[in-house]
């Protein structure tokens, strides 16, 4: 796969059988650290794109394998901090019993906040957080109304998740 000379690059078929080669090591490895196979092919298809816009430079490495598998498990990592941060989040708004009128109160304040931090969101990653988490809709239904793949609504939602997940940890920083 490596040329000797450096200003050739990886070509698409040449690209194509690294990732024949190397994807079922990259699902393994990101399984290994999320432990779901789904949100792992999300974190593999994260690295291949990104693999892919380094296709100019693969060769200067000494191996694009390696290479592939810290960037997945870098990927895994993140998703799994994102995750934590989600899931604080909700543990912040659920109600554990009948709340009284302060916990009501608390509790609209921070469903407030959570439709602030959507509303920082780009109109698709809106649409597809209400769809997916509001409306109750599967990724199924989801990718049959905007005309799209399970896949690419998975890869999709996960991305919006991760980027509320940035924009609540900046705020929360800037409220300190």
């Amino acid at each position: 796969m490596c040329h000797n000379d450096k200003s050739q690059f990886m070509h698409r078929s040449e690209f194509e059988s690294f990732v024949v080669s190397v994807r079922p090591l990259l699902i393994a490895r990101a399984s290994s650290v999320v432990g779901d196979t789904d949100t792992a092919a999300d974190i593999v298809q994260d690295c291949l794109l990104k693999l892919w816009s380094m296709r100019m430079s693969l060769d200067d490495y000494d191996s694009p394998e390696a290479l592939a598998v810290t960037i997945v498990h870098r990927l895994a990592l993140n998703t799994l901090r994102s995750k934590k941060t989600v899931l604080e989040i909700r543990d912040d708004i659920m109600p554990d019993s009948q709340p009284s009128p302060e916990q009501m109160a608390i509790d609209a304040e921070s469903a407030d906040q959570v439709h602030a931090l959507l509303a920082m969101l780009p109109d698709a990653q809106q649409s597809l957080i209400t769809m997916r988490h509001v409306e109750g809709l599967s990724n199924a239904e989801i990718a049959q109304i905007v005309g799209s793949t399970e896949g690419a609504v998975r890869t999709a939602l996960s991305r919006a998740r991760n980027h509320i997940a940035e924009i609540f940890l900046k705020y929360q920083l800037s409220n300190k």
